[in-house]
């Protein structure tokens, strides 16, 4: 079985949906796991009793007892996940870690696909250093001699990372290569205009086009965890494509 984890603060909509879409596209029996790190009280409520009524396993993470910015708390909720939930109950799982606006639109096979690898990630590059984005990471468990991970962000020689900066320094003493997945930035799909309102957030195609990520969604670029929307128009059309494909 794979075990699947998100870490969420808003828009408790998103969860059923891709739900909808692993059991729509997903080859793999699998278990979907939620970790909640929200701040508005009824937005707990409501990840709570979507977790419940779709059969999902929910977690809420301990508040971090000192101010954060929007990398820190997402690298702080990643590795407590991880420390916490991951190393802990599910050493021996193959385990997909992903964005809580990734949404698998395709056919996929995760078993096949970490068949070969140990480690799989989109990279990320500053300077000299190559890290693994936050985003979309797959980890073969029971492969890995040397499970401690260090997903944190900040300056990593002389050059400043995002979320997951700090795994360059688990490449380089493991020696583990990471199966490097892609990035694409298309205009349309199935003739939906993906920039339309996107406020400088394009949605994004990752590994082939399997998976579509919205990108933003917490909205750590304006009321950070807050649940307004900033984005209502991205999110229309965003709709819009998860009826087609869902639908088809």
């Amino acid at each position: 079985m794979i075990h699947i984890f998100t870490s969420v603060v808003n828009r408790p909509d998103f969860i059923p949906l891709q739900q909808k879409l692993f059991d729509k596209f997903l080859k793999n029996e699998y278990k979907f796991h939620i970790v909640d790190d929200s701040v508005d009280s009824k937005i707990t409520e409501e990840f709570k009793l979507v977790c419940n009524a779709n059969g999902l396993e929910y977690y809420r993470k301990p508040p971090t007892n000192k101010p954060l910015n929007p990398a820190q708390a997402c690298a702080d909720t990643v590795q407590w996940t991880y420390d916490n939930i991951i190393r802990k109950n599910h050493s021996e799982d193959i385990v997909f870690f992903l964005d809580s606006d990734m949404f698998l639109i395709d056919e996929f096979d995760i078993e096949e696909y970490m068949s070969d690898a140990l480690i799989g990630g989109l990279p990320q590059i500053r300077g000299h250093v190559t890290y693994m984005w936050n985003g979309i990471m797959f980890f073969n468990m029971p492969m890995l001699e040397d499970k401690n991970i260090d997903f944190s962000d900040g300056v990593v020689e002389g050059e400043m990372t995002d979320v997951g900066g700090s795994t360059y320094w688990y490449f380089l003493r493991t020696g583990v290569k990471m199966k490097e997945s892609d990035v694409d930035y298309p205009t349309h799909y199935n003739d939906i205009d993906l920039q339309k309102d996107a406020g400088g957030y394009n949605m994004e195609l990752h590994l082939d086009g399997k998976f579509l990520h919205y990108r933003a969604a917490t909205n750590w670029h304006s009321n950070w965890k807050g649940s307004d929307d900033p984005l209502m128009g991205k999110t229309k059309v965003f709709k819009q494509i998860m009826e087609s494909i869902l639908s088809e």
